[in-house]
């Protein structure tokens, strides 16, 4: 169980790292349906982005890193 994350003398939440997790993988995600032109077929993209990353957010944070 992670707790907070250091970088000198300031004190991250572990949730940051999980965010960033997220955040990158769903970029990946975006770049690999943007070369697949299967980003076509989605009507709201900036949605479908936050809705992929809250999907890899709770995945890392149930099976990778548990609070």
């Amino acid at each position: 169980m992670p707790y907070e994350l250091s970088w000198g003398d300031v004190y991250f939440s572990p949730l940051l790292l999980v965010l960033f997790l997220a955040v990158t993988a769903t970029w990946i995600t975006v770049i690999i349906l943007n070369k697949t032109r299967l980003s076509r077929f989605i009507a709201f993209p900036s949605l479908t982005f936050i809705a992929i990353m809250v999907c890899y957010v709770v995945t890392i944070d149930s099976f990778y890193i548990q609070f």
